[in-house]
């Protein structure tokens, strides 16, 4: 149970379409963010952070920039905003199959070079203490350039806040991702 509940609805200043949007987008209400909605200018703000980082243009696909937050998650220990990231990949067009090779990306095949490269950023800047992480940059810069170094760096630092957020609120996992996660093997151990 949360720690704090989500409210029934957003507050009214809160930018209704771009809610609606990702409500439709994701096919639920996210608890986390009616529990934000709480605070003042929180939602909006957090709105913005989502578009600007895993759904609006950017020099990635959206379905792989879930995929980054979806690693970052996974190895912060996150289970609800790792559920929440891969049921958004598969909704963005991820299948299955590649989000539950997501910690053997090293040797499956569904996973390219500069894919692992990313996912393996995304791996060191989702622990704490984040430790030295020349070598996962370096290996990533080998495959892309300061643009896309940049957002895949945007995409781990955002989805720290929601790491950290949702593992400190104890959001309530909803049914839908919850379905979905459960067909993750990796995701439902221990």
């Amino acid at each position: 149970m949360a720690r704090i509940s989500p409210l029934e609805s957003a507050d009214a200043g809160s930018n209704a379409a771009e809610l609606q949007a990702l409500i439709d987008f994701v096919g639920y209400r996210p608890n986390a963010l009616f529990t934000m909605a709480r605070r003042e200018g929180l939602l909006n703000a957090v709105l913005g952070l989502v578009r600007v980082t895993a759904r609006g243009p950017g020099h990635f696909p959206e379905a792989f920039r879930f995929m980054i937050a979806a690693e970052t998650s996974r190895i912060a220990g996150c289970r609800y905003t790792t559920a929440h990231v891969v049921h958004a990949a598969a909704h963005a067009g991820v299948a299955e199959a590649k989000i539950i090779a997501l910690p053997e990306r090293a040797t499956s095949p569904l996973y390219d070079e500069a894919e692992r490269a990313a996912l393996d950023l995304a791996a060191a800047g989702g622990r704490l203490p984040m430790g030295d992480t020349s070598a996962a940059y370096a290996a990533a810069a080998r495959y892309h350039d300061t643009a896309a170094l940049h957002e895949i760096i945007t995409v781990i630092a955002a989805f720290g806040w929601f790491n950290r957020w949702n593992s400190l609120m104890q959001s309530d996992l909803e049914a839908e991702p919850a379905a979905f996660a459960a067909r993750i093997p990796w995701l439902n151990m221990g």
